[in-house]
């Protein structure tokens, strides 16, 4: 390479790196299809940190209403009201999208402690593989992925109800468990505190699960951004420190690791 062409070479990264690192973007979010939950911290903050080792000034902004998981990929889909979203979707990727490529929980998001009604650990305690838990009734909304992977493994479920529906049927005896995430289940019992309501202590339902960020193809840039700026993490031990930092004690505190394990199987979005 002569020195004329050399330098031109220079000066064009230079250029390109300056523009690159002066990037601003408004990254549009769903806001979670359940009303007890504002934001999620753990995504803001690798959203946050990823962009920003890649020297990029990303906003991140909900939208007004609420949208289930079908409504996201949509939305996604068309690259309308929402720019990004943390989804496990089974299969192969959709045609329209992309996705980044390390898994952001590790799998914690595909294991489901039970809420149930505080004095039926008796019942609870009688239930040793799929087969017993198909006598008693579970709760899920319809919409909700969950919902799905329990009916198509055969259990019983009642997909009637809103949030507050479920919880009231729950207290009621119209129903007998509530599967939540181990992600969320604490903080959700906190806030349903004037229930009568506990973390049923011997059980743990299991189904593969892994969530990635996944965006439009018509926003390939970004999601190159967000996956170079994840790989950055990652290789600085900073992606391992924020996992460790919400749910490092998760396994623990909850005894993951003691309670028997019903396995269900992951089956396609409907």
């Amino acid at each position: 390479m002569n020195t004329l062409r050399r330098v031109s070479f220079i000066l064009c990264v230079m250029v390109s790196f300056a523009n690159y690192a002066d990037e601003q973007l408004v990254i549009k979010l769903a806001r979670p299809d359940y009303p007890l939950v504002q934001k999620n911290e753990y995504i803001h903050d690798v959203l946050e940190k990823s962009f920003a080792v890649m020297k990029v000034d990303a906003t991140l902004l909900y939208n007004v209403k609420p949208m289930n998981d079908k409504r996201i990929v949509e939305q996604l889909t068309h690259n309308k009201a929402v720019t990004l979203a943390w989804l496990s979707l089974p299969g192969e990727i959709p045609d329209s999208l992309v996705r980044t490529t390390i898994p952001l929980y590790k799998g914690l998001h595909g294991k489901r402690l039970l809420i149930i009604r505080e004095g039926d650990e008796a019942t609870f305690h009688k239930v040793n593989n799929l087969g017993t838990l198909k006598q008693l009734i579970g709760l899920q909304q319809q919409s909700w992925y969950d919902y799905t992977v329990m009916k198509n493994n055969g259990l019983t479920v009642n997909g009637d109800l809103d949030y507050l529906g479920m919880i009231k049927a729950l207290e009621t005896g119209l129903g007998d468990y509530f599967p939540r995430s181990v992600l969320a289940i604490e903080s959700e019992l906190i806030k349903l505190k004037q229930f009568h309501l506990i973390i049923e202590p011997s059980l743990m339902l299991q189904y593969p699960s892994n969530y990635y960020f996944y965006l439009s193809k018509e926003n390939q840039h970004i999601a190159d951004l967000l996956e170079q700026g994840m790989q950055k993490l990652q290789r600085s031990g900073e992606l391992e420190r924020i996992y460790l930092h919400y749910f490092g004690d998760v396994e623990k505190r909850l005894k993951l690791k003691q309670r028997l394990t019903i396995t269900l199987e992951k089956t396609a979005l409907q």
